[in-house]
């Protein structure tokens, strides 16, 4: 059984080095596209994610890597100990509003999520936790979050759903207290943490929702596929984030369409 307490000195001690980086220095050399013209690659998000991969090679050589950008083994099982690296999610609000981007680490073992942490760079804060030890920010615990109903909940529905699916998703925005988008996963996983919001939908990729997930399981946040298949950590999926009753009362709504 993996060492919860080394893991979090560990991935706080690469992820405070990334922080201090990018909070100091947030430029890049250049942007490259990916799968689309919106879907963008900076130099940066390469030598990040190379610094954290080969930090946890280091620590943890026994240990399997899924990153974005491909630096890691890019596992087909969640066998063992695995890490989820996302250098800076929100690439698009890095390179064009220069805020609003993250850096996350995943930690799973055997398939189920251990531990995790968020850096909100511009900020300068850190979310970290996991269901053996509690969420905290910089120190500071986060206590589990109030089971509101989807009435009451700001919520976020990701811009590829809204552009592409608006007509499913009106009925739910107008049911509940408001809709908000940040470009990143892991900025609004910071407001999930700390009820700023209640409700997140959208299209996540493994490195996209490990952390989150880890670190919201001990405040009542839960992860749940919108077709009703098993989650599965290996592939991208459709999800709804939140709390019980706000995602109960989004799954059906949307059942409804």
């Amino acid at each position: 059984m993996a060492d919860v307490l080394d893991i979090q000195k560990q991935i706080l001690t690469i992820l405070n080095q990334i922080k201090t980086q990018l909070y100091s220095n947030p430029n890049f050399a250049y942007v490259n596209t990916k799968t689309n013209r919106n879907d963008l690659v900076t130099d940066r998000d390469l030598q990040i994610e190379k610094e954290i991969v080969t930090f946890l090679r280091d620590k943890y050589p026994q240990a399997q890597i899924i990153s974005e950008e491909g630096l890691g083994n890019n596992p087909v099982n969640l066998a063992g100990l695995v890490f989820f690296v996302d250098p800076i999610d929100g690439t698009m609000n890095f390179v064009k509003c220069h805020d609003q981007f993250a850096s996350m680490i995943g930690v799973y073992e055997d398939g189920k999520p251990i531990f995790g942490a968020i850096v909100d760079v511009m900020q300068n804060q850190i979310y970290y936790g996991g269901p053996q030890i509690g969420a905290f920010v910089d120190g500071k615990k986060l206590m589990p979050l109030a089971d509101v109903p989807l009435a009451e909940a700001l919520i976020t529905v990701s811009n590829y759903l809204l552009q592409n699916e608006m007509p499913k998703y009106q009925n739910l925005v107008r049911q509940s207290s408001g809709l908000r988008i940040f470009g990143s996963a892991g900025i609004v996983f910071t407001r999930l943490l700390t009820g700023k919001e209640y409700l997140y939908i959208g299209k996540f990729k493994p490195w996209d929702l490990a952390a989150g997930r880890a670190i919201g399981q001990c405040l009542g946040i839960e992860v749940t596929t919108i077709d009703s298949k098993p989650l599965n950590m290996i592939k991208s999926q459709l999800v709804i984030v939140g709390t019980r009753c706000a995602t109960q009362q989004a799954l059906d709504v949307l059942s409804r369409v």
